[in-house]
C-alpha cells in the first residue's frame, strides 16, 4: 500500500533536449487533444532529483537521458501547486520518440500551440541556456549538451589502462551544471566520477590531497580532470554504514576514525592548503564574540514565539561558556588532527578490511574529538539514549588517545566537546556572515535553534557523565 501522500511528492515537467545536426536543439513533447505539453513526473521530496528522474523516464519513455540542471520553480497554471522544470537530454540522440510523444525543432515552437504557456517560456529559457552553455558565456561543463558522451569517452580511455571495460549502466545521482556525481558500472567493480563547483571547490584538492596521505581510509582514485575539478575514483568495497547499523559497526568506524586522525598528526600545513578550514581552538576563540553579537541580533528579530529568544545577557554568559570550552580543549593537550563536519552514516563504508570516508568538502583542522561528536550523535539516532552501547562506542573511539594524553585529560574534553561542537558547526560556515542569507527567515530561524542547542550543552555540563576511556 501507498502510503505517501500526494504533498510528499513534487512535480517535475522534463524539457528533453537533443542536438542532431546544426545549432536548433530538438525538443521532445507530447499531445494532448491539439496542444503541446512537456512530458511530467511525479518524484518523492527529498530524493535525489537526477537519480529518480532518469529512472522513471527510461521506464515510462524507454529513454536513457541525463539531468543537466534545473530551472526555478513557477506556478502551474492552476496555481495551487508549483512546478519544476528539468532540463535533460538523451544519451543517444538517435533514439526514437514514444509513440505518443514527438521531437519538435526548436525554431517552431509556438506560444499558442502549448497548453500551459508556462512550458514554453521554460522550453524557450531552457534552449537559451544550453545555447549559452555551449558558447561558453556561461560556465559549468554540465550544462551544454552533449557532455554526456565526452565523459563517457573519458572514462573509457582512464579504466582501459586498468583492463576494465563500461558495460553501459551508470546511475547518475547529483546534476547541476558545475556538480556531477555519477556511478559506472564495468566488466569489474564500478568507478565513480565526481566534480564540483562553487561553493565546494575545495573538495577537489582537498580529496586529492587525503587520497595521497591517507589511502587506506578513501578509494583509490584513477585519474582527473582538472578543468572540471573532477576525478574518477575506484568504488570502495563494502556498506554504508546507515546500511549496516550494527554496533559492531559503528565501534569499527570509531576505531578507524581515531586511527585515521592520528595518522593526520603533525600534517596541519598539508591540510589547511589544499583547502581544509583552519578550526584550530584558537582561530574560533576569535569568532565567539562576533558570533554571538551576531545572535543577539537575530533573536531581537525574532517574532514567532515559542521558543523564548535569548536574551542579551544570557548570550554573554553562553559565549563565556563557549571560550571557557575552547581553553579546556587546549588544555587538555590532544593535538590537533583532521576532522570532518559532515560526517554520517550515508557517507561511511564498512568492510572486514576497514572503513572508508568519502565527501570531504567539509573538511577541517582542528580538535579530533569534535569529529567525534558529529558520529556519535547519529548514533543516537540510530540507537535511542542506550548508555552501555554509547559507553562501548566512546571507550573504542578515545582509548587510542591515552596513548597521548592521561585519562582525566581525555575526560575533561569529552565533557566540553558537545558545546563546542555545536558552536562549530553553527560557526564552520558562511551563514552567519552574509547578510543576505540572515535576511532568510529560515536561515535565521535554524541559527537561533542552534544557538539554543549550545545553551542546553552549556547547562549540562555539570551533569555530563563521561565514560572512562578504558
Amino acid at each position: 500500500m501507498n502510503m505517501e501522500s500526494h504533498e510528499e511528492r513534487e512535480t517535475r515537467r522534463i524539457i528533453l533536449l537533443r542536438l542532431l545536426r546544426g545549432e536548433n536543439p530538438e525538443v521532445l513533447l507530447g499531445f494532448e487533444g491539439t496542444h503541446r505539453v512537456l512530458p511530467e513526473i511525479q518524484i518523492p521530496r527529498w530524493q535525489r532529483v537526477a537519480e529518480h528522474l532518469t529512472a522513471v523516464l527510461s521506464k515510462t519513455c524507454g529513454i536513457h537521458a541525463v539531468s543537466l540542471s534545473s530551472l526555478e520553480a513557477l506556478p502551474a497554471q492552476s496555481g495551487s501547486q508549483q512546478i519544476w522544470y528539468e532540463i535533460m537530454e538523451p544519451c543517444s540522440p538517435d533514439d526514437r520518440a514514444p509513440h505518443d510523444k514527438r521531437w519538435v525543432a526548436a525554431d517552431c515552437l509556438v506560444e499558442s500551440a502549448f497548453r500551459d504557456p508556462g512550458d514554453f517560456q521554460a522550453a524557450r529559457q531552457a534552449i537559451a541556456q544550453s545555447m549559452a552553455y555551449a558558447q561558453n558565456t556561461t560556465s559549468g561543463p554540465f550544462g551544454r549538451l552533449g557532455w554526456f558522451p565526452d565523459l563517457q569517452q573519458w572514462v573509457q580511455h582512464q579504466i582501459g589502462t586498468h583492463g576494465l571495460h563500461l558495460n553501459g549502466r551508470f546511475r547518475q545521482l547529483n546534476a547541476c551544471p558545475t556538480f556531477s556525481l555519477i556511478r559506472f558500472e564495468t566488466d569489474g567493480p564500478a568507478v565513480w566520477f565526481k566534480a564540483v563547483g562553487t561553493p565546494n571547490q575545495r573538495e577537489y584538492p582537498l580529496t586529492l590531497a587525503l587520497a595521497h596521505l591517507f589511502s587506506r581510509f578513501l578509494p583509490e582514485i584513477i585519474a582527473t580532470r582538472p578543468e572540471w575539478n573532477g576525478w574518477l575514483a575506484r568504488e570502495a568495497e563494502g556498506t554504508l554504514l546507515n546500511e549496516c547499523s550494527t554496533l559492531a559497526s559503528w565501534e569499527a568506524v570509531a576505531t578507524d576514525l581515531a586511527e585515521l586522525q592520528i595518522q593526520s598528526l603533525g600534517r596541519s600545513l598539508h591540510l589547511l592548503d589544499p583547502g581544509a578550514r583552519d578550526l584550530r581552538a584558537w582561530a574560533l576563540a576569535d569568532l565567539v564574540q562576533p558570533f554571538f553579537r551576531t545572535m543577539s541580533e537575530m533573536m531581537e528579530r525574532q517574532t514567532k514565539m515559542p521558543p523564548a529568544a535569548l536574551s542579551r545577557d544570557e548570550l554573554h554568559r553562553l559565549s563565556a561558556r563557549v571560550q571557557d570550552a575552547l581553553t579546556v580543549l587546549e588544555e587538555t593537550g590532544i593535538p590537533n588532527t583532521l576532522g570532518h563536519l559532515d560526517l554520517n552514516p550515508g557517507n561511511i563504508i564498512c568492510s572486514p578490511t576497514g572503513c572508508m570516508f568519502l565527501d570531504w568538502a567539509e573538511a577541517f583542522v582542528g580538535h579530533p574529538f569534535l569529529t567525534f561528536q558529529y558520529l556519535l550523535e547519529h548514533f543516537r539516532r540510530a540507537f535511542g539514549q542506550d548508555r552501555s552501547q554509547e559507553t562501548q562506542l566512546v571507550a573504542r573511539y578515545s582509548s587510542p588517545w591515552c596513548v597521548f594524553v592521561s585519562e582525566s585529560e581525555i575526560r575533561r574534553a569529552l565533557e566540553v566537546a558537545p558545546l563546542v561542537a555545536v558552536f562549530v558547526y553553527a560557526t564552520g560556515n558562511d551563514l552567519w556572515t552574509d547578510p543576505q542569507k540572515l535576511e532568510d527567515p529560515r536561515t535565521a530561524g535554524y541559527l537561533r535553534s542552534l544557538t539554543r542547542r549550545m545553551e542546553r550543552e552549556a547547562d549540562g555540563l555539570g551533569e555530563r557523565s563521561v565514560p572512562c576511556p578504558s
